[in-house]
């Protein structure tokens, strides 16, 4: 057969299958619209490296972008087909020595970076060395990546002295996000920087926005010869600066110099956003500075980026909660205006500019004309990544409800009974938190009877000044039994219930994951600030309560805490009194992950601590990151208490850095002659620092 005639039939049969897979496969409308998005793109692109269109392997930035969304999916919903779509494309571009396939360093291009972010959470899943080594390599980029004389990036190499809006996105939340998990703080004011710089370089005081880009040195065709700024504010160049802002700020501690003013600016952007958005459909224009002008379009990738960044501003407590109708109406209009399903239910989404740029071999003008004349494509990542998070946004205010179809109630209830005997005005606790009024500012009281409630519920980030009472806490049950050995569900989803609301106290209540002893299985996760447990049992066994938000506050009082292994683990700051803490194996109590700015981790005041009777060596904790903060304070200890107290987790390194201490605890386990040299036995004047509260939690005073 002629080699030409095999050729071509080989690029036929490349082309027929993934036409064949897309008729052969259907999606399921009943499923969330993050679910279904994810679906059709799996089926319009069978293989992960694929998207983009892309013929044959590229290492981009759209890449990244639609991948880290499809694991927020797989996070949230447990598909474990979408997590090992995203492995696949790390398997095929990461090589066994951490380099990467189609990435050069010396290129020196910010779009680079962006591909690299969702090999976080395939390294903290699959533990490959290359993964490590890959997530290094891009980070080595910034030392040597060119800059303006203000620290600020160039967007590429081939781009000299030019600072662009997309590039904010492309490496600052990574920059961001790597400098937390490897302990970099030196890093942050760097990432800060790389905000305001672009900030200083591209805001237009005539309508308070930003343009797309600026050339420092004023020098190319494009740019205004006196601000060096270019001449449109772009809908996506702002989309992309938008995100930037909520994806990083999570990593960059609250106290770090230079963070409220990239407050400032992410609230006037979305001031401007809110002030442009179209009355009718609630979406934005291509060309921001030119909405409505003849020949300007509502764009998909723009309104997709901006919805995103409003939902989760307002969620993280950074954008004032006005906004969340801003989000919604854009929500709802895009929805009509954008998707598109057929008739196996992919879903599809509509006008998106396929590109837009600056100077280049195409001597892009930047000019209205320029902008408006882009092609404009179907199902571009640069839309379906951000709307894909934007949808799990709208997922996680809703869940159940849907409030397209059903309005939103005119009043809201102050007093709450939950009872499983139908007897209360709910039956379950998730259909009462559903009908709490979001970002409210007076007090809601849930009463919950003596019943179990098997069920698991979020009680979300929007949920502020509630109390959940139960009437009894040995018969008002909570219970649930995910465990992380589920369909690879990971520790973090196995939670029976999870807390993201601030200012929240429960009382009286069990809290229970009653799966068997197959791995991790949280029955309390926090995210929430400002938490209070009052008389509530814990009960589990490996990682039973996660204490999950940083810099996040709680305080437990007189409440009950069971497990086998690390059962009292994460970075927030925990004060637990008078508690009774009960170890069910050999193992160890805590393994708190402070951050190494914050200085109190987690205090047991006047604790007792018990064991079942076949427990005999168990460790007070082990550091779960390097500089974990724990203090045992007046507690009284059984003879299972190992000698040495404290363990390292087998890195020797850790004793440099863990922040472990203990005054005036009681019993045979309290004995500290044999402790380990790297703990701390406080003196009396520094424990009592621990009696000041204001010194655990800052301004909070738990009442």
């Amino acid at each position: 057969m002629n080699k030409n005639l095999i050729g071509k039939l080989f690029l036929f049969f490349l082309v027929l299958q993934p036409l064949c897979n897309l008729y052969a496969r259907k999606v399921d409308a009943n499923k969330p619209m993050s679910v279904r998005l994810v679906e059709s793109e799996m089926i319009r692109c069978p293989e992960s490296w694929q998207l983009d269109f892309q013929p044959k392997l590229k290492w981009d930035y759209c890449h990244g972008l639609e991948l880290q969304a499809m694991l927020d999916v797989y996070e949230r919903y447990g598909n474990r087909k979408i997590y090992d779509y995203a492995l696949a494309y790390a398997d095929t571009m990461v090589n066994a020595d951490g380099s990467i396939k189609m990435y050069r360093r010396e290129e020196y291009s910010i779009d680079r970076i962006n591909s690299g972010k969702f090999l976080f959470r395939i390294y903290e899943q699959e533990k490959e060395g290359r993964y490590k080594k890959a997530l290094d390599l891009l980070y080595s980029q910034f030392e040597g990546h060119p800059r303006n004389a203000d620290g600020g990036f160039w967007h590429k190499l081939v781009y000299p002295n030019q600072v662009w809006l997309d590039g904010v996105y492309m490496g600052s939340p990574f920059y961001a996000e790597y400098a937390y998990r490897n302990n970099l703080p030196h890093a942050y004011a760097d990432v800060v920087n790389q905000f305001l710089v672009a900030a200083k370089h591209t805001y237009d005081p005539a309508n308070g926005l930003y343009r797309h880009a600026c050339d420092v040195s004023k020098k190319q065709f494009w740019c205004d010869p006196e601000t060096g700024q270019s001449k449109h504010c772009w809908g996506r160049a702002l989309g992309w600066y938008a995100m930037a802002f909520v994806d990083a700020l999570p990593f960059i501690p609250s106290h770090q110099e230079g963070r409220d003013s990239m407050l400032v600016v992410l609230k006037n952007i979305a001031n401007q956003v809110k002030r442009l958005q179209d009355k009718e459909t609630g979406l934005w224009y291509q060309v921001l500075d030119r909405s409505g002008d003849e020949g300007n379009y509502l764009e998909s990738s723009c309104s997709a980026m901006f919805i995103y960044t409003l939902f989760k501003g307002v969620r993280l407590g950074y954008l004032d909660a006005s906004y969340l109708k801003v989000a919604i109406k854009g929500y709802q209009g895009y929805l009509k205006e954008f998707i598109k399903v057929d008739e196996n239910g992919l879903v599809s989404i509509t006008n998106c500019c396929a590109v837009a740029g600056l100077g280049g071999k195409n001597n892009r003008a930047g000019d209205y004309d320029y902008y408006i004349n882009e092609l404009v494509r179907d199902n571009d990542p640069k839309s379906v990544g951000p709307f894909i998070m934007a949808s799990l946004e709208w997922e996680h205010i809703e869940k159940s409800k849907n409030i397209l179809n059903q309005p939103l109630p005119t009043e809201y209830k102050t007093e709450i009974v939950v009872a499983r005997d139908g007897t209360g005005d709910y039956r379950t606790i998730t259909e009462a938190i559903e009908a709490i009024r979001a970002f409210m500012d007076y007090k809601v009281n849930v009463f919950i009877k003596k019943g179990v409630y098997k069920e698991k519920i979020i009680v979300p980030a929007w949920m502020e000044n509630i109390e959940f009472v139960g009437e009894d806490a040995n018969e008002t049950i909570i219970t649930y039994d995910d465990h992380a050995n589920i369909n690879r569900m990971g520790t973090f989803r196995t939670y029976t219930i999870k807390a993201e609301g601030h200012n929240i106290t429960f009382r009286n209540l069990t809290f229970e994951n009653n799966a068997p002893q197959m791995g991790q299985a949280v029955a309390l996760h926090t995210e929430g600030d400002k938490l209070m447990f009052v008389n509530c049992r814990f009960l589990g066994n490996q990682d039973t309560v996660y204490t999950g938000g940083r810099r996040t506050r709680l305080y437990f009082l007189h409440c009950y805490i069971e497990g086998t292994t690390d059962f009292i683990f994460g970075p927030s700051t925990a004060l637990f009194d008078d508690c009774h803490i009960h170890c069910k194996r050999d193992s160890y109590i805590t393994a708190a992950s402070t951050p190494a700015d914050v200085e109190v981790g987690y205090v047991f005041r006047r604790c007792k601590i018990t064991a079942s009777d076949a427990v005999s060596k168990m460790h007070l904790g082990r550091p779960w990151r390097p500089y974990a903060a724990t203090v045992f304070l007046n507690c009284e200890m059984g003879d299972f208490i190992l000698p040495a107290g404290w363990h390292n987790w087998g890195k020797t390194e850790n004793e440099q850095t863990a922040r472990y201490a203990e005054y005036g605890c009681t019993g045979k386990g309290a004995d500290t002659k044999d402790r380990v040299k790297w703990a701390k036995q406080l003196t009396k004047k520094e424990a009592e620092k621990y009696n000041d509260i204001c010194y655990i939690f800052g301004d909070w005073k738990p009442e």
